[in-house]
């Protein structure tokens, strides 16, 4: 278990997200609130197709946390390097700004770190070691900590 919270705001709906829905069994649709069989009624759809349409926020906000896991842990291996007082918080995708903002404790309060989209997916997608060395870089910069930063870029 991590020690730090991941958080997702924004869509995280792929195309495979869909088709899992699409073919889930009713049986694992979820429960429809009464607000949402009222969307559901007004925009003239039935409460099945609805509730797919909510499981497919749910496989993509499950798939997005797992991937801020794996986001997480490298971003802790960096802190490892930084001792005790450094600690990662909490991680959110926010996907509107198509970002990772990570929150550490440091010995001067909370920072907050903002990994570009395209540099996390590739952390967890591929963790090449330049790719490592770019979050690196990007953590120890932000964290005022350059003087371990060396010639990461």
């Amino acid at each position: 278990m991590p020690h730090f919270g991941v958080f997702v705001s924004g869509s995280t709906s792929s195309v495979e997200d869909w088709q899992r829905a699409k073919n889930a069994p009713k049986a694992d649709l979820p429960r429809l609130n009464e607000e949402q069989k009222e969307i559901a009624r007004k925009m003239g759809m039935s409460e099945d197709e609805y509730a797919r349409g909510v499981l497919v926020l749910q496989y993509g906000e499950n798939r997005q946390r797992e991937r801020g896991k794996v986001l997480g842990e490298r971003i802790e291996e960096v802190l490892e390097d930084l001792g005790a007082p450094y600690k990662l918080d909490a991680l959110m995708r926010e996907g509107v700004k198509f970002r990772w903002l990570a929150r550490i404790e440091t010995p001067r309060g909370l920072r907050n770190v903002a990994i570009g989209m395209e540099l996390a997916d590739d952390v967890v997608d591929s963790a090449a070691v330049q790719d490592l060395n770019r979050l690196k870089a990007l953590v120890l910069e932000a964290l005022d900590r350059r003087d371990l930063a060396g010639n990461l870029r």
